[in-house]
């Protein structure tokens, strides 16, 4: 058993029972044994997503104190702390669609990592040239007992040029985009050895979040495959056509064209 994230749909009336919506919402999917074994989804899930790079939503600027935010919630059954979680400035667990931030594109995710290539070669012209991660690492393994990880890890990230890169990075609004977005272990190989192109597409593959969705009409898509219809007893016996097509990009879609008022709530479930 492992853990899967994914986004359930709601109208807006469910505000004043939320969980108890979700609890609905889910309910099809629970492992029951009482349906196909493709329905057979989780066995516990909390509501969760309201910390930074937590996997659930950017708030709109200007809405992050709205009261229609919602706040992580842990049940009894996953801690003793099951009381609301207060957000990180600018994230929450789910909201309105309307209060969420889904301006993050495919357009503006290729300019900013065109500019972080270009920003390095421009850098590596004037600065001295930088050893990369492997250099220090291996200083750690010889000299274990007197140059620690932290140490080495220290020396690396004060290098010129990984510094003036380092402080480049962080000038980017980048917090719409996946935590793995322009977020380096060693530039000095990931984009100084790297040509232009190569380097553009591996980005590209990572900069746009993910998500799993359970849509308004009972559709659970999973890392954007075929649906599977909550209300029929099997995908094969479902005579239904699917809300959505089996690609990604229709999901992120999806969400982002959805009624303002309509809730969007960030699941993590035991699957």
């Amino acid at each position: 058993m492992a853990g899967m994230r994914i986004t359930v749909c709601l109208p807006s009336a469910a505000a004043d029972r939320l969980e108890t919506a979700v609890a609905e919402a889910l309910a099809p999917f629970e492992i029951d044994y009482t349906g196909g074994d493709e329905l057979d989804i989780w066995d516990s899930w909390y509501i969760t997503g309201g910390q930074a790079y937590g996997g659930g939503f950017n708030v709109l600027p200007g809405h992050e104190r709205d009261p229609r935010l919602i706040h992580e919630y842990v049940p009894p059954q996953w801690s003793p702390r099951h009381e609301r979680v207060p957000n990180d400035f600018g994230w929450c667990a789910g909201g309105p669609r309307a209060l969420l931030d889904f301006s993050a594109s495919h357009e503006e995710a290729r300019e900013l990592a065109e500019a972080a290539w270009q920003q390095w070669q421009d850098l590596a012209a004037d600065l001295p040239p930088a050893n990369p991660w492997q250099v220090y690492y291996d200083r750690t393994v010889d000299q274990f007992r007197t140059y620690p990880f932290d140490q080495a890890s220290a020396d690396y990230r004060a290098q010129p040029l990984v510094q003036a890169f380092d402080s480049y990075l962080a000038t980017l609004p980048t917090e719409r985009y996946s935590y793995w977005f322009l977020g380096f272990t060693d530039p000095v190989v990931d984009v100084g050895c790297t040509g232009r192109q190569e380097f553009v597409v591996k980005q590209m593959r990572a900069a746009l979040r993910k998500r799993n969705v359970l849509t308004l009409d009972g559709w659970w898509h999973e890392d954007g495959g075929p649906g599977i219809h909550g209300t029929c007893h099997s995908p094969a016996k479902c005579p239904h056509a699917p809300e959505l097509p089996a690609e990604q990009d229709r999901i992120d879609g999806y969400l982002a064209d959805l009624p303002g008022d309509t809730l969007l709530v960030h699941v993590r479930c035991h699957v």
